[in-house]
């Protein structure tokens, strides 16, 4: 009788062991695809964000921004930049300095206060009315009629097309230059 009692002990061990070895290889394969779910997870996560002054939804997708928040920034760097008053174009312009990034803020910052002063100066005004923005390669390409007064007359009425290279530092907008595009006719007109 000692021996059967034996042989269903060592019987009942080796299934408990059997049992213990299926719950630890069910473990880890549940642990792998778990592993795997959240890095697919974080890879694709999607970030939405809705700022102040800004229209609809605003997606990050892998660090990438959607192309509506990219043309909602330039609008209002664009905005910012070009329609002024000589009380106001200072102020603006230290909001614009904001948006460079950090090699183009020494050169930038001269050009806009440099502008500030003949501004102020020549007492201009300007207004920019923003018909199209394109963006290719982290470059934005802004189409518009741009409006000039000095005083209270208007002295400049013409299209103008301005670009603006930036990029997404860690999430941050960053413009690397802001520049007039200047035609073929409009440089016989120089």
């Amino acid at each position: 009788m000692k021996l059967e009692l034996f042989a269903s002990k060592a019987s009942n061990l080796f299934a408990e062991n059997r049992l213990l070895k299926f719950v630890v290889a069910v473990m880890t394969a549940a642990l792998v695809v778990n592993s795997f779910m959240v890095y697919r997870a974080v890879k694709y996560q999607r970030v939405v964000i809705v700022p102040p002054k800004m229209t609809g939804t605003i997606e990050f997708v892998r660090g990438v921004p959607n192309d509506d928040y990219v043309k909602n920034l330039v609008r209002n760097v664009v905005s910012l930049a070009t329609t002024y008053t000589p009380a106001i174009a200072r102020k603006q312009f230290e909001a614009v300095l904001t948006f460079f990034a950090p090699e183009s803020y020494p050169e930038a910052s001269k050009a806009w206060y440099s502008l500030a002063g003949e501004i102020e100066a020549a007492n201009t005004s300007s207004v920019f009315f923003v018909e199209s923005i394109d963006l290719k390669n982290d470059t934005a390409e802004i189409f518009g009629t741009l409006k000039q007064f000095a005083g209270n007359t208007p002295f400049l009425g013409e299209t103008r097309t301005y670009i603006v290279q930036y990029r997404f530092l860690d999430g941050r907008f960053q413009i690397i230059s802001f520049k007039r595009k200047i035609t073929e006719a409009q440089k016989k007109q120089l």
